[in-house]
């Protein structure tokens, strides 16, 4: 009787260890399950955050980037300011010699008829040399805008 009862009592603590083995598994595959559903949430956060990361400096890009356009905007128009008199300057430079060459007669009239010519040419002039800083602008613009991406 001592060996059934060896073998009923090694039976009986079989099942009971194979029982705490299965309620391990158990324990294991539900925090392992635990643990995976953290990182995928986890990795949805850090997704998220990176987005917001990137949006954030591209904001801040943004605002550099209107702000040196609002310099740049404030020098044109105050280069733009400086030349509207320069204008009324030139005209006026011209009158004044006008007014002080008219020695002959024949000097007279064919003065009378350059100024109309000269006003003109200045006009023009002006408006070419409007032009051409409006263009060196846009260039310079367009330059620095590759330099800050390079």
């Amino acid at each position: 009787m001592c060996a059934t009862e060896k073998l009923g009592a090694n039976r009986l603590s079989v099942s009971v260890e194979l029982e705490e083995l299965q309620k391990k598994r158990a324990d294991l595959k539900s925090a392992l399950a635990s643990l995976e559903k953290k990182e995928k949430a986890l990795g949805e956060d850090l997704k998220i955050l990176e987005e917001q990361v990137t949006i954030q400096e591209i904001e801040e890009k943004v605002s550099a980037k209107r702000e040196a356009v609002k310099q740049l905007q404030k020098k044109r128009s105050a280069l733009e300011k400086k030349l509207k008199p320069a204008k009324k300057r030139s005209a006026k430079k011209v009158q004044e010699k006008e007014s002080e060459e008219p020695e002959e007669e024949t000097m007279i009239e064919e003065f009378v008829e350059e100024p109309e010519e000269s006003a003109e040419e200045h006009e023009m002039r002006a408006e070419e040399l409007e032009e051409k800083l409006e263009e060196q602008i846009g260039e310079q613009l367009e330059n620095r805008k590759k330099r800050r991406w390079f």
